[in-house]
């Protein structure tokens, strides 16, 4: 992109002098292309990235177009998908210095991209452009690495349980509070071949954390980000994954889709806060009672278990060619009322206040997403912060691996547990 952007400017100096040239060697009829071509030249060019589904690119794009509109020096050009692969291309984009100058980023990336603070543009140096007002301490602490800021929360996110209320009802049953509850429904709606939750290999590994977490009060990693879990807690994680699937609590992980959802044949799904749209849009649209669950806790349990996290962030690229340009463009993503309500609540709650207010101003705080947050803030208090291990997807993989072949019988409980601790560790140290 970055490449890309000044090959166009290197022609269109070129055009330009290539132009002057000709009107000084006396051609006709270039007035107005050169005037064309060098009011383009002033325009200051800036790239933006983001993921999210087609309803996220829409009001991106309109908000975008409108910036443009009001900053009609600056042209933004845009690149965006779905969150399938766009990790990888990102990280390629990183390694090779070619990112964006705007990026919507994962909390994730902060630990990966930028241990010493140097990974991303700081911020703090363009406050002069970017209002944060509507922030808080606490919330621009989530953007801090090593005393730099290197990125803007949008919302904050957690795991989320929704609930199809019609199906449990139907059943005659309370929605899930506890462990029990959710062993207690699988055993009576496994009989039609539904499950009482469905869940993607994410959700299912932080799931199992939780259940251990409150079992033992135990953390898996340390804060310095290191593994700290035994062989001994990895089997007994795995032993609960095989009793989940067993008594058909959830359904695989593989089969596992928001059409399993929808079409009735799970009754729940744990996904992110800010995922609420995705998963439950199509049962509400059909006036299906879609409700949030608590979060389930056993007796006596050492800790909730919970995380939480920004959703997604906005950072600006260490190598920008245009730091005011992109300061500009991300204080309008932030603050602007026209992207505050055509994005609403989709990324989740806002973080910033700003925001806040203007949607209470349009009376648009409402719907799961709402609902969500204040199922979050009403335990925030004993939650922690997730740390960027605990969602690396090569630490997942190793987990989900090493469960499939214990779950298929291609190894002991035993065996599948100390492949397990043994590549987690050693990737970790690496």
């Amino acid at each position: 992109m970055k490449t890309l952007r000044r090959f166009k400017r290197f022609v269109a100096l070129s055009c330009v002098a290539a132009l002057t040239a000709g009107l000084f060697a006396g051609c006709a009829g270039t007035d107005s292309v050169t005037k064309y071509t060098l009011e383009n030249e002033k325009k200051t060019e800036i790239s933006f990235s983001w993921w999210g589904n087609d309803i996220r690119h829409d009001y991106t794009m309109e908000a975008v177009k409108i910036f443009q509109q009001e900053n009609p020096d600056v042209k933004v050009e845009t690149d965006y998908g779905v969150w399938g692969g766009y990790e990888k291309r990102y990280n390629l984009n990183m390694m090779s210095d070619n990112e964006t100058d705007v990026m919507q980023i994962n909390f994730a990336w902060l630990s990966k991209y930028s241990p010493d603070g140097e990974g991303y543009y700081d911020l703090n140096t363009l406050k002069d452009y970017i209002n944060f007002a509507g922030y808080t301490s606490e919330m621009l602490s989530y953007g801090y690495m090593n005393g730099k800021l290197n990125a803007i929360p949008i919302a904050l996110n957690t795991s989320t349980l929704y609930y199809n209320a019609d199906i449990y009802k139907k059943y005659s049953l309370e929605l899930p509070k506890s462990w029990d509850d959710l062993f207690a429904a699988a055993e009576v709606m496994s009989e039609d071949g539904i499950y009482p939750l469905g869940m993607s290999k994410k959700q299912l590994f932080l799931f199992l954390i939780t259940w251990y977490e409150q079992l033992t009060g135990k953390e898996p990693f340390d804060g310095n980000g290191n593994w700290i879990y035994e062989t001994e807690d990895v089997r007994n994680m795995l032993e609960f994954c095989g009793k989940l699937r067993d008594k058909k609590v959830i359904c695989s992980v593989d089969d596992f889709g928001s059409g399993m959802f929808s079409g009735g044949q799970v009754a729940g799904v744990m996904a992110w806060a800010s995922d609420a749209e995705t998963y439950c849009a199509f049962l509400e649209e059909n006036k299906i009672d879609v409700r949030i669950g608590e979060y389930p806790v056993m007796e006596d349990a050492k800790m909730l278990g919970w995380y939480l996290k920004p959703a997604t962030m906005y950072a600006i690229s260490r190598i920008t060619d245009e730091p005011v340009a992109a300061a500009k463009l991300l204080d309008y993503l932030l603050n602007s009322e026209e992207m505050i309500v055509r994005q609403g609540t989709e990324k989740g709650v806002p973080c910033n206040v700003i925001a806040v207010r203007v949607l209470q101003d349009h009376e648009m705080l409402d719907g799961l997403e709402y609902k969500a947050n204040r199922m979050m803030e009403s335990r925030r208090g004993d939650m922690k912060v997730m740390p960027a291990q605990m969602e690396d997807e090569e630490i997942i993989n190793i987990f989900k691996d090493g469960a499939d072949k214990y779950l298929f019988d291609r190894a002991t409980l035993k065996e599948a547990a100390e492949e397990i601790q043994n590549l987690i560790t050693e990737f970790n140290i690496e």
